[in-house]
């Protein structure tokens, strides 16, 4: 007996071939497929009369096999089946390529419908390639209604899955339950789960696709939010370290800097500091743009949160952003006495500022162990911090750059503490559209600096079309001669979680900074 949870090698006609290929697909139960929708619809709900079929368009007809045969082309060494229909308005020819099967499949005399392009050959025009159906008293399928175009993958084609799709909607009919309460269903005049099931496969009307579409849309979303609240809720229930907030230590590091934070930072470091009063973890999405000063805001709640004696993680997402934190937060807290340890997956080096600024290199055992004990203040670094053998005394904050490159997996890894949960602050300069999801999805509180720094240049997006690629290299070298930089940003920088994991546990390394004693 077949069941939404059977696997699909239980279902007819399902052989290893097409299961290997749907599990790629992520495919791997009845109810995978079953929920495995349409990405679009082809209407071909439309009967045009062989006579009025318009060239360069899609149409379907419905008509009769006068003849059907094979011929091949010896120059492509290709068969091409060609078919004459005919209706009460005239005659078309089918043209299929390769197809040389369809003669065994099409007889002379068969009823059948035909959607396709109608494209124009030597001998006029003929639709190229058209989906076939045979006229029965059956609902049809691929032709005759607006037919389903599924995501697709080699071998796994939308002709093929309507055609194993249609036999299990029929077997699970009218039973599947409603997860949606009944009065959620009504306030929001949405379709009823079985209802919807058959329409967002095999609509009747565009109308009622669009109606499914919404029903699920919403059920997405109801069910995220959902597991939103429940995910809150347990957050509530969860221990973190409250940092009081020094407004007198905050005042003295705001006075040292030679620039006048913006009201956005204030703002934002504001709510960032009365979050982490609390004795409940905080989780909050710091957002900016690039020179924005979302840095200087998260070394204020660094700041604060180690001078009341606990520690905090820094991650960035690549050594060269790591570094360059490391750099920038060792010269804003010189000042204030802060042990700062640069961690990554190939260099391990400790800052130990005494009379001077000076990088001095540690074994990683020995870095370690300080950061177990308490004796590191701020430790930054890439995926590195998020090793097994990196163990914090008293982890009271941590904070992510550009957190929307790292998964959740590796994000509550950093995050581990026993006793207590860390306050999460992440940054980011990109409102990407997985970054806008973890407002919901990771139950981030949102921060917006939306004000630049007085006296900073305006950044210039420009899009350089492929024929003034040449134009756009002459000025790069300009630029760099004359002594800038320039950076080029690929799609791929780095490799994947799994892969990153890996490479850290071949790979050793650190740096530290100390402006107290440190041996």
């Amino acid at each position: 007996m077949i069941t939404l949870q059977s696997k699909i090698e239980e279902v007819s006609r399902i052989g290893d071939w097409h299961q290997k290929h749907l599990n790629r697909m992520g495919i791997h139960t009845v109810a995978d497929l079953i929920w495995h929708f349409p990405a679009r619809y082809e209407d071909f709900s439309n009967i045009c009369p062989i006579a009025k079929i318009k060239l360069g368009e899609k149409q379907c007809i419905a008509g009769k096999v006068l003849s059907i045969s094979n011929k091949r082309t010896w120059k492509k060494k290709m068969y091409i089946t060609e078919a004459l229909i005919s209706d009460e308005s005239g005659t078309i020819l089918a043209i299929w390529f390769n197809q040389s099967y369809l003669t065994r499949t099409l007889k002379q005399g068969d009823n059948v419908f035909l959607a396709g392009k109608v494209s124009l050959g030597k001998e006029g025009i003929f639709l190229s390639s058209p989906v076939y159906e045979k006229i029965s008293t059956q609902e049809t399928k691929h032709t005759a209604r607006l037919v389903p175009i599924y995501p697709e993958t080699t071998g796994i084609t939308s002709r093929w899955l309507r055609y194993i799709l249609a036999p299990l909607l029929q077997h699970f009919q009218n039973t599947f339950t409603e997860p949606l309460p009944q009065n959620i269903v009504e306030e929001h005049n949405l379709l009823e789960i079985n209802t919807a099931i058959q329409q967002i496969h095999f609509p009747s009307t565009q109308e009622q696709a669009e109606k499914a579409r919404q029903r699920f849309s919403f059920e997405n979303l109801f069910l995220v939010e959902l597991s939103v609240v429940k995910a809150r809720m347990q957050l509530s229930h969860q221990e973190a370290i409250p940092v009081p907030f020094n407004v007198e230590l905050i005042q003295d590091f705001v006075k040292s800097l030679s620039f006048k934070l913006t009201d956005a930072q204030r703002k934002c470091s504001y709510q960032i500091l009365k979050d982490l009063e609390h004795p409940r973890p905080m989780s909050r999405l710091l957002e900016g743009d690039v020179g924005s000063g979302k840095t200087m805001v998260a070394v204020i709640a660094a700041l604060n949160t180690v001078k009341s004696g606990n520690q905090v993680a820094f991650m960035a997402p690549t050594e060269i952003l790591a570094k360059q934190h490391f750099k920038e937060v060792s010269k804003l807290l010189w000042p204030f006495k802060v042990r700062i340890a640069l961690l990554t997956g190939k260099q391990d080096q400790i800052i130990a500022q005494k009379l001077k600024n000076e990088l001095i290199e540690i074994s990683r055992t020995r870095l370690l162990k300080k950061i177990k004990e308490g004796e590191v203040d701020i430790l930054i670094g890439t995926h590195a911090l998020i090793q097994d053998k990196v163990k914090f005394g008293n982890l009271a904050l941590a904070i992510i750059d550009e957190q929307h490159r790292f998964g959740v997996g590796q994000r509550a890894k950093l995050c581990q503490n026993k006793g207590k949960i860390p306050h999460l602050l992440s940054m980011t300069a990109t409102p990407i559209p997985r970054t806008l999801a973890l407002t919901v999805l990771g139950n981030l509180d949102l921060s917006i600096i939306d004000e630049m720094p007085k006296g900073r240049k305006k950044i210039i997006t420009k899009v350089v079309p492929p024929k003034e690629r040449t134009a756009a290299y002459s000025f790069i070298r300009k630029e760099v001669k004359k002594g800038n930089q320039v950076f080029v940003i690929c799609p791929r920088i780095e490799a994947s979680d799994a892969e990153n994991e890996k490479i850290q546990g071949e790979e050793n390394g650190s740096f530290l900074s100390d402006r107290s004693k440190m041996n």
